[in-house]
């Protein structure tokens, strides 16, 4: 069976995301997007029963591409993520009266993630470039319901995948490991980190090996005695494999593969 879908009618949307106070002027400067297409909708949807455990509100989350608006702005692309709170499980075609009664706030961790490298000028993560939460209109999903939007940098580069990596030579695997490196320590020293460490976390641009670290909508705070670097981190990422386990499912081309304290580099 197919998810719902909340989010539609979006392309061709204009999106202001204000800036928030004068303090904010040269960060988050008030900005029209244009939205030009969807990436994907994951919905997180919620029973009445996981409401009383505190445990909402419900919400989809969506991606899509964007660019700023006005004449010269084509190729100014950029990612939005739309945060959207959805009706309790079961009350999706209920009365308005009933939808809007759930209508509460949620905050979402990439938000405050994506703010504090901004804000702290990290050069390791793409650019928040600028935020909106609004209210649902009163004929909408959940009327009085909130509205997060979201817009960073399309940086240059792709996500990392394994194969890809563990096929180049080992010094070009040793340089995206220590640009890794230097990106990764920046990152965990604004005391932020993505939950899911995969390669897809890595963006990298294959024209200079520079890498950036995104996939912050699921991030988690770091305690400040975990924010120094650990060569676990490259395991955690599939930068080097601990184990025969680790390696049967990455495939390796690499004939120059090392071994260093049991982990093959």
């Amino acid at each position: 069976m197919a998810e719902l879908e909340f989010l539609h009618g979006m392309i061709g949307e204009h999106i202001t995301t204000h800036c928030p106070g004068p303090a904010y002027a040269t960060i988050y400067p008030s900005r029209e997007w244009i939205v030009t297409e969807k990436l994907s909708e994951d919905p997180v949807s919620l029973t009445q029963d996981d409401i009383d455990d505190r445990l909402g509100p419900a919400f989809t989350v969506g991606k899509y591409l964007c660019r700023l608006a006005g004449a010269g702005n084509q190729n100014m692309s950029a990612f939005m993520r739309i945060y959207k709170q959805i009706p309790v499980a079961g009350t999706e075609f209920a009365k308005l009266s009933v939808r809007r009664s759930q209508a509460s706030q949620r905050r979402h961790i990439e938000l405050d993630a994506l703010k504090v490298f901004t804000e702290n000028r990290c050069t390791a993560t793409p650019k928040l470039f600028g935020y909106q939460l609004d209210t649902q209109d009163a004929d909408d999903l959940v009327p009085g319901g909130y509205i997060l939007y979201l817009v960073w940098e399309k940086v240059p580069g792709y996500s990392l995948d394994s194969q890809y990596f563990w096929g180049l030579p080992y010094n070009q695997r040793g340089v995206i490991r220590d640009n890794f490196k230097k990106a990764y320590m920046e990152v965990l020293r604004l005391g932020y980190h993505p939950s899911m460490a995969t390669p897809s976390k890595i963006i990298l641009d294959k024209t200079t090996n520079d890498v950036k670290i995104c996939g912050f909508r699921r991030a988690s705070l770091i305690d400040q005695a975990d924010r120094e670097w650990e060569d676990e981190n490259f395991a955690m990422f599939s930068l080097v494999l601990v184990s025969s386990m680790h390696a049967k499912h990455i495939p390796i081309e690499a004939g120059d593969i090392q071994l260093r304290n049991g982990w093959e580099w």
